[in-house]
């Protein structure tokens, strides 16, 4: 599916294809439908599965729009796609925002044409996984070791080379990039000492390795603490995983991250990021995605909690419908 053009006049356009679609096969009761793309992440990874069944909810219930996910690299990577109207939805994280609206690493321009719709996952954390026989147990035992900081272009990584920048540890990590996916067999195989991994809590991807072998969750609570890093990047908190949630770790490790947030290109039409937000914060895609995926939070009630980019008037309109208080953006 080839998604939306956004030329210079994106409304014609559109109308144009679903106009197209309407009288496609000279079938006189088709329906027309918009196609557009949602960029995500890699399939194993948070955003692709909220996506993958949000997507299909969406298909499923809308006249006008039709929605395919597409992988990536993550929150980087879908930000300049959206910004590019290679995809006319994705998903992003805050810090993000920031650095594309400001022209800062790792963009080498403002990048403003994206608009915000809502939270679409609970503060994600930055899991580093170690292998328990290599006794890394705080970020500063990372010290001397071979991190896999993550794939290029995604949050995980540019969380990561900011904090290893920011504490001082930057020179003294032998650090690797390259696709997620092929990070827990390199763990095991010895190749790397850690890697980081950013997802809803729990990831599944921690369960995968201890699956194998026992591992440690790296404590970030210490190194956060003394270099002031969310001090420096307000947009990031603390992420506190309780004892108890992976396999073998006792007690309670503190990491770091933020929210997920769903944006859309500043130039699809206000009726279709309208039908988008309508259908993706409804009870039913909320189940649907759910059932699929216990890390989403499309939440309805407070849909904007930290939030820090502007608004597409299409998901202004149908928070204002529900009486969400809609605060001034912090980018200008």
């Amino acid at each position: 599916m080839s998604g939306i053009s956004l030329a210079r006049n994106p409304a014609r356009t559109l109308t144009a294809a679903a106009l197209a679609l309407l009288f496609a096969g000279g079938a006189a009761t088709a329906v027309a439908q918009t196609a557009t793309q949602i960029t995500t992440g890699g399939v194993t990874g948070t955003y692709y599965m909220i996506a993958a069944p949000l997507a299909n909810y969406i298909n499923e219930n809308s006249k006008i729009l039709r929605v395919s996910p597409s992988t990536s690299g993550g929150g980087f990577e879908n930000l300049r796609r959206v910004e590019s109207g290679q995809a006319q939805f994705g998903m992003t994280q805050p810090e993000t925002m920031s650095q594309a609206w400001n022209g800062e690493k790792p963009f080498d321009k403002p990048m403003r044409n994206w608009r915000v719709i809502g939270v679409v996952t609970p503060p994600m954390a930055n899991h580093v996984i170690a292998l328990q026989k290599d006794n890394i147990r705080t970020a500063s035992d990372l010290k001397g070791k071979t991190f896999a900081i993550g794939a290029p272009g995604s949050g995980s990584t540019m969380a990561m080379s900011l904090f290893l920048d920011h504490a001082g540890m930057k020179n003294d990590v032998r650090i690797r990039m390259e696709g997620h996916q092929d990070y827990p067999s390199q763990l095991l195989d010895g190749k790397i000492q850690a890697f980081s991994r950013l997802g809803s809590v729990p990831a599944a991807v921690v369960d995968e390795v201890a699956a194998s072998r026992p591992v440690n969750l790296v404590d970030f609570g210490p190194e956060l603490d003394r270099s002031k890093f969310l001090d420096k990047y307000p947009f990031y908190q603390k992420v506190v995983v309780k004892a108890g949630t992976y396999k073998g770790q006792d007690k309670d490790v503190t990491l770091f991250g933020n929210a997920g947030f769903l944006i859309a290109h500043k130039d699809v039409p206000e009726e279709l990021v309208y039908e988008f937000t309508r259908l993706a914060y409804s009870d039913g895609a909320i189940s649907k995605v759910d059932m699929a995926f216990k890390g989403a939070n499309l939440n309805r009630a407070n849909p904007l909690e930290g939030n820090i980019g502007p608004l597409h008037p299409g998901a202004a309109k149908f928070w204002n419908e529900l009486k969400v208080k809609i605060p001034d953006a912090a980018l200008k």
